[in-house]
């Protein structure tokens, strides 16, 4: 149980170290008051729940499959190389999510804050699924523990982003270290240990 707790926090701060360094300035741009990026961060949950539930149905559907872990291994090293090479970005894709997007969302209510940050946190969590999904591969139990592990990680990058949002905004290399975790966590995908 606890392994699976660990692995679960482990995937989570690999996967999304780009997207929460994408959120953290959204979030900064859109609301100056800590009550407006908890409102914020309340959004990017529901997203993650959402994207968890997914992922929970996608791994179901490939568990028919043989050679199972090695499909989820290939699938998230071909995450990381979009990552590396910014396919999946959305600047590219004419998808930028930027203040001028959500424009008007920081002079109005909490509920339309919550509303943004589901909205980013989707945007930027739906190839965390990916990296999910061998997580969701075992037990009922393991499962559970995954989402736990999955959580705590969460609650700590929420954390970081009510209270640390423009010093974590400066990271630099963000990308290349996103990268690198991906392609050590399709390894220990492919060879068993996750």
């Amino acid at each position: 149980m606890i392994k699976y707790i660990i692995l679960g926090f482990v995937s989570k701060a690999i996967a999304s170290l780009d997207d929460a360094l994408t959120r953290i300035p959204v979030a900064a741009s859109l609301t100056k008051k800590r009550k407006g990026r908890i409102a914020f961060s309340v959004g990017t949950l529901i997203a993650l729940a959402l994207i968890i539930v997914l992922a929970i149905l996608f791994s179901s559907l490939i568990q028919e499959f043989p050679y199972t872990r090695y499909i989820a291994g290939f699938l998230i090293f071909l995450l990381a190389i979009g990552v590396h090479f910014n396919l999946l970005s959305r600047e590219k894709r004419g998808e930028k999510i930027t203040k001028k997007k959500i424009k008007k969302v920081h002079k109005t209510k909490i509920s339309k804050l919550i509303t943004a940050g589901f909205i980013v946190a989707f945007i930027t969590l739906i190839d965390d699924a990916v990296v999910f999904i061998p997580l969701f591969l075992e037990s009922t139990k393991a499962t559970i523990s995954a989402i736990i592990g999955i959580l705590i990680a969460a609650i700590i990058q929420i954390i970081l982003v009510v209270y640390s949002a423009k010093k974590i905004s400066k990271i630099k290399h963000n990308k290349e270290i996103a990268s690198i975790g991906l392609i050590i966590l399709a390894i220990l995908v492919i060879i068993g240990i996750i």
